[in-house]
């Protein structure tokens, strides 16, 4: 199985490859495409997809088109997204799913401190943090809170980190605080 992902950034590019190979274990290849923020993702997603079809040296099974809902209705976001595919008239030999995140990446990646913890640790770290107890799905600033996490555990916020830190992470520590996570969940397990 074959995943094309269309996303916002490079970060964003690592931790929903780490993330998807969590959630499915038949996934071979995952090509990636940033489009540097969400109306980037917006302007871009169809020539992506098109790229998939025509070009890629890797032919995908399925796509998936992620973008931050920055704490908004993520559905509408989902829903504006099939629109645009729907008026490009373009119809890929293969599934296209579209997920908004409930606010950003980074509170998925936020739900489990041991997982940064782990990672701080295999870099020769010694900084630890502790829980983060705010409402994930509802907080705006997640990238922020994110580096300043990362800064405690001496980290950087790059995308291997990132990687890293999806590749440790507790899918069901995911869940169980940012429930609009299994909506992503079964996007990735469709098809």
């Amino acid at each position: 199985m074959n995943i094309g992902i269309i996303v916002e950034q490079e970060r964003d590019k690592a931790a929903y490859r780490e993330l998807t190979r969590k959630i499915r274990d038949d996934v071979e290849h995952i090509p990636a495409e940033p489009c540097g923020n969400d109306a980037g993702v917006m302007e871009q997603f169809v020539g992506w997809l098109k790229h998939f079809q025509w070009h890629s040296e890797i032919s995908v099974d399925k796509a998936l088109v992620i973008r931050d809902s920055d704490c908004h209705d993520p559905l509408a976001w989902e829903t504006k997204m099939e629109q645009i595919f729907m008026q490009s008239h373009f119809a890929p030999r293969f599934p296209v799913h579209f997920y908004a995140t409930k606010c950003e990446v980074e509170a998925w990646l936020l739900a489990d401190e041991e997982a940064i913890n782990q990672v701080a640790r295999s870099r020769g770290k010694w900084g630890a943090v502790s829980r983060v107890t705010v409402q994930l799905e509802s907080l705006r600033n997640a990238k922020e809170l994110f580096r300043r996490v990362l800064s405690k555990a001496d980290l950087p916020a790059d995308p291997k980190v990132y990687a890293e830190i999806a590749s440790a992470v507790s899918l069901d520590r995911i869940a169980a605080r940012c429930p609009y996570f299994q909506q992503f969940v079964d996007r990735v397990r469709a098809c």
